[in-house]
């Protein structure tokens, strides 16, 4: 078996050994000091690709959807990078440009550090109004072979023996994004006719999207979930479970797995059984304070659901500090708890891996993984 159909057979149907999978790529940095490169921005999908190979893991590649506006012409993105008031930092303005209105988005990038939006496209209701023209002129588009070309490409260069996540604000409520997920849930509150308008506008073009990864060969697509530090409960009621009912359901049947990633607190929709409801393949993280607040492994993996599978949890605090002998010390531990509990479960971050994680600490999680299964490094069959 190829890695590739390891993982998605475990994720599936679990096994007699443990896998680990260390979080590389996705923005985060790890890989971008492998490549012996400083800005994050640079780091290009070879560079993901050689750094998983350094390690015997299974990996799971996670890269961004192509450019949704460049499956039509009425929609114009322009970019512009500059360096701000010191060098170790960028700063680029982004400007989509329509037929309705021009909405603005500014992010910053630190050296070493990964970028973050600091003005999001949206920030006032009146803006929705524009994003509603975005949607409708994405949903006018009748060919989405770009985005499976895309996708082939990524393919193409993770290789065929690797598994492939592909990655967008798939659900409705985080309205692609364009808004900051505060904002979000502001608007849902203060104009919900024309926020449930643009939701099924998303799930109709979600349903097109899903099609044309699972055609350019992605295995997984991501469902992410903001924190209870962000939103409430009842927001998972009434927006977060219905709709991941809808868009898990429609992956299924386009043969993709939903793997859902939340790394901020998870408590008390863990405890409410929100997770269960949603339709989820793979999640993480559990992680207990001070990097989530989860009670304890244990008592997280009690209350998920167990056909899901799950993925972490050594946190990012003890892969940054923490020694090699202390790092295989937490991965028995972790896999000690999930052998007794009968769990399935991936030993891996609790999030994407920082740029300054020393490389002996996620080979000690290879090693652990390996040692606790009564194998050779590599040995995964």
């Amino acid at each position: 078996m190829t890695k590739r159909e390891i993982l998605i057979d475990y994720v599936k149907n679990g096994g007699q050994r443990f896998l680990c999978s260390p979080q590389i790529g996705a923005g985060a940095g790890f890989d971008t000091k492998i490549a012996n490169k400083t800005w994050i921005g640079d780091t290009t999908i070879e560079d993901t690709r050689k750094a998983w190979e350094m390690f015997d893991v299974i990996p799971l590649y996670n890269y961004e959807l192509p450019q949704l506006h460049e499956l039509t012409p009425k929609l114009v993105m322009e970019n512009m990078s500059a360096h701000g008031n010191t060098a170790d930092r960028k700063i680029t303005h982004k400007k989509l440009m329509t037929a309705l209105g021009t909405l603005t988005s500014e992010i910053i990038e630190d050296e070493g550090k990964g970028a973050m939006a600091v003005k999001y496209f949206i920030t006032e209701e009146e803006e929705l109004e524009i994003f509603e023209y975005y949607l409708d002129c994405l949903l006018e588009v009748k060919d989405f072979s770009t985005i499976t070309d895309g996708v082939k490409h990524i393919r193409e260069i993770v290789g065929e023996d690797s598994a492939l996540d592909l990655q967008w604000p798939m659900q409705p409520y985080e309205l692609l994004c364009f808004p900051n997920t505060v904002d979000t849930a502001v608007f849902a509150l203060t104009c919900p006719d024309i926020f449930k308008r643009l939701m099924d506008k998303i799930l109709e073009l979600d349903e097109r999207l899903l099609l044309a990864v699972s055609k350019g060969g992605a295995d997984f697509v991501f469902l992410g979930g903001p924190g209870s530090e962000l939103i409430s409960p009842q927001y998972y009621r009434d927006y977060l479970v219905p709709y991941s009912k809808i868009v898990t359901e429609m992956a299924h049947k386009n043969g993709l797995l939903v793997y859902t990633h939340i790394c901020s607190k998870i408590e008390p929709m863990l405890s409410l059984g929100f997770y269960n409801e949603m339709g989820i393949d793979l999640f993480e993280t559990l992680s207990e304070e001070p990097v989530g607040n989860v009670k304890s492994i244990e008592d997280a993996f009690l209350k998920l659901d167990p056909g899901i599978c799950t993925r972490g949890n050594i946190g990012l605090d003890k892969l940054l500090l923490g020694t090699p002998g202390e790092i295989k010390e937490i991965s028995f531990r972790i896999l000690e708890t999930a052998k007794r509990l009968g769990r399935k479960h991936i030993l891996a971050a609790s999030d994407y891996m920082f740029y300054d994680t020393p490389v002996e600490n996620v080979r000690a999680m290879a090693e652990a993984a390996a040692e606790f299964n009564g194998c050779s490094l590599g040995d995964w069959k």
